[in-house]
């Protein structure tokens, strides 16, 4: 067998790149919802009948098949980063080595060899393994970048205790996207319980993501009409603040929120039955939040903020302040996420076509988002510790408290999100939840 016709076997048997270019599923079942009711959703006209999706099961061996492909490819990195970045680190450390040509190897193989490798490979591996779906982009992206920020953490002295004990260990710590937990004997380990909460609460998920996305596919993911267009020249600062502009924010954010959360639990089962422990990956941050630095650095998107915080914030902490170490991290993470973009909408053959069409996303936006909230982040040291603020906390429930929090980034939330509606992304996603779809006369 050649190397591109196993690229192709893997495509077609594995990732299932034709079954999940779009979704063909037809209803399992079929049923009436009442006008009256109908109404309360703005939802009357084009009949009342509705069909019942159940999850494609093809969409999960994919995701897992993807897991296990992004794990082989950060394992082989690990060996170099634990031989040439690790060991060299450790050998400075202990006063083996002084000021030298040597020194410097941690650097010359971090940045000169493993984080291009982590940038320029997921283009040649959406082709050659033709990934198509959207969801499978991004976690093929998703394993690139983990190895990117883990080769930083490695460089600078940052990695978390006792991963560096070993190249077994290494291996461990970044063949999950998902942070595996470490104690002075090694890895943490899982126990049958924690396998049944992480199942049960996966499926729980799949049902209420399943459910929430009907509700959204409904207005095509956004319930008011978008003003602004997809460019990066497009976006009218005003109109982030206007009631439909927050309604169409609030609702994508807690999308993404029940998206990561639904993924998370799903990885952290898989991670369970193979006996690891692993980190939990969202927080309820759009309703438990007490602050924006808790929303983004204790609640959200936890891997991400690990990785940013030992591979980006410590390192510049180092020699410069607080908020000069947050600012570098928000725009670190902006990058990153105009990055992913390129990854999830790359060309799915070398003509540059796509299936079902290629979407161009507004580069500039991602970062734009995150830097309005180093801002917020930067207001957050300069006043939080106001009066007025700490009579909130106080006073008002956490739900309420968590809502304004949120609502310091819903103005420009559109600027990260707006692709990921335009495009077929959540379509994509889609394919894996049971749906509620309405039926054509």
């Amino acid at each position: 067998m050649s190397s591109s016709s196993f690229g192709k076997w893997v495509g077609h048997n594995l990732l299932f790149s034709d079954v999940l270019e779009s979704d063909s599923r037809s209803p399992c079942t079929t049923f009436s919802i009442p006008d009256y009711f109908l109404k309360l959703f703005h939802m009357e006209g084009g009949g009342n009948k509705f069909g019942l999706l159940a999850p494609q099961i093809e969409f999960w061996i994919a995701l897992v098949a993807s897991l296990i492909m992004g794990a082989l490819f950060s394992s082989c990195l690990s060996c170099i980063i634990y031989h040439f970045i690790v060991l060299p680190r450790k050998e400075i450390n202990t006063q083996k080595r002084k000021k030298n040509l040597e020194s410097m190897t941690p650097f010359i193989v971090g940045f000169g060899i493993v984080m291009p490798i982590c940038i320029v490979s997921p283009y040649y591996g959406l082709r050659y393994f033709m990934i198509k779906n959207k969801i499978l982009k991004f976690f093929t992206g998703v394993a690139q970048i983990t190895s990117f920020f883990r080769c930083s953490e490695a460089m600078f002295g940052f990695l978390p205790s006792n991963v560096d004990d070993s190249l077994t260990q290494l291996i461990t710590y970044t063949a999950f996207p998902v942070e595996v937990k470490f104690d002075s004997k090694g890895t943490v380990k899982s126990t049958w319980i924690d396998v049944k909460y992480y199942l049960i609460n996966w499926i729980k998920y799949i049902v209420i993501l399943g459910m929430y996305s009907s509700i959204l596919l409904a207005y095509d993911y956004q319930p008011y009409p978008n003003e602004e267009g997809p460019a990066m020249q497009d976006i009218k600062l005003l109109n982030g603040f206007s009631r439909q502009q927050l309604i169409n924010n609030l609702s994508v954010a807690i999308m993404f929120q029940v998206y990561l959360t639904t993924f998370g639990f799903g990885i952290n089962f898989l991670a369970s039955l193979c006996g690891f422990q692993l980190t939990p990956f969202m927080l309820n941050p759009m309703f438990e939040s007490s602050s924006p630095s808790d929303f983004w650095g204790k609640r959200w998107n936890l891997v991400m903020h690990g990785m940013l915080k030992r591979g980006v914030y410590k390192p510049v902490r180092t020699k410069y302040s607080r908020l000069a170490a947050s600012m570098a991290t928000f725009i670190a993470s902006g990058v990153f996420h105009e990055w992913l973009l390129s990854v999830m909408f790359y060309p799915d053959s070398e003509d540059g076509t796509c299936s079902p069409i290629c979407y161009h996303p507004g580069y500039g936006r991602n970062t734009l988002f995150f830097v309005w909230n180093a801002i917020v982040i930067g207001l957050e040291y300069a006043i939080g510790g106001a009066a007025i603020f700490q009579l909130f906390h106080k006073h008002l429930p956490l739900t309420v408290v968590s809502l304004m929090v949120a609502s310091t980034a819903l103005p420009a939330a559109h600027w990260f999100t707006n692709d990921y509606v335009r495009s077929d992304f959540f379509k994509d996603g889609q394919i894996g939840f049971p749906l509620i779809i309405r039926m054509s006369d």
